[in-house]
């Protein structure tokens, strides 16, 4: 029972996380920005057409993300390696060393916003769309309506919630009826 009751709660943890992981935005202070998809093992690098990689050998140690890339681009043979700092609060990148295969290597600090929102939800939107991730609407779509912040706000203004609110509160309340079925009576 206790092994069922630890099973199923590692399992929908695992499914609110999944819901909610996609792209993440790394603007590398003199370099640009950069996407990562953790779930589809994929790296965007700003450049010409925002040239992707396959992340292999990734591995997640205390606050260090450790990775390879390699380039999906045929008869490329270009490679790196790259180790990435989080904040030992909130999990968010803030350093980042990559190396060449030419040996060279450059140290960066990283932000995961570039201060725009829209441009930020703009960039998401596109990525996500090119790793095939649910695109969820850009914040440029509803530009002349307000958006409320507050709960009473929300439900004031009588917003629809998107798919991925509906998948959340799925998540969630499937939790609560896992959660009751197993308390102690």
């Amino acid at each position: 029972m206790k092994k069922t009751r630890i099973l199923l709660t590692l399992s929908l943890l695992s499914l609110t996380m999944t819901v909610s992981a996609q792209v993440q935005l790394l603007y590398l202070q003199g370099w640009g920005r950069n996407v990562i998809d953790r779930n589809k093992k994929l790296y965007w690098m700003e450049g010409d057409d925002d040239p992707c990689y396959d992340i292999l050998n990734y591995r997640k140690t205390g606050n260090k993300e450790t990775f390879n890339l390699k380039s999906k681009e045929q008869g490329s043979n270009e490679r790196f390696s790259v180790v990435m700092t989080l904040n030992a609060n909130t999990q968010e990148p803030t350093a980042m060393t990559i190396s060449g295969t030419a040996g060279d290597k450059k140290n960066f600090t990283v932000k995961t916003t570039s201060g725009d929102s829209d441009e930020d939800a703009r960039m998401k939107a596109y990525f996500n769309k090119l790793a095939g991730n649910p695109v969820a609407p850009s914040l440029g779509e509803n530009k002349g309506a307000s958006v409320p912040r507050s709960g009473e706000g929300l439900k004031a203004a009588g917003t629809s919630k998107t798919g991925v609110d509906k998948v959340a509160d799925a998540a969630k309340g499937a939790f609560g009826k896992v959660k009751g079925l197993f308390k102690k009576k």
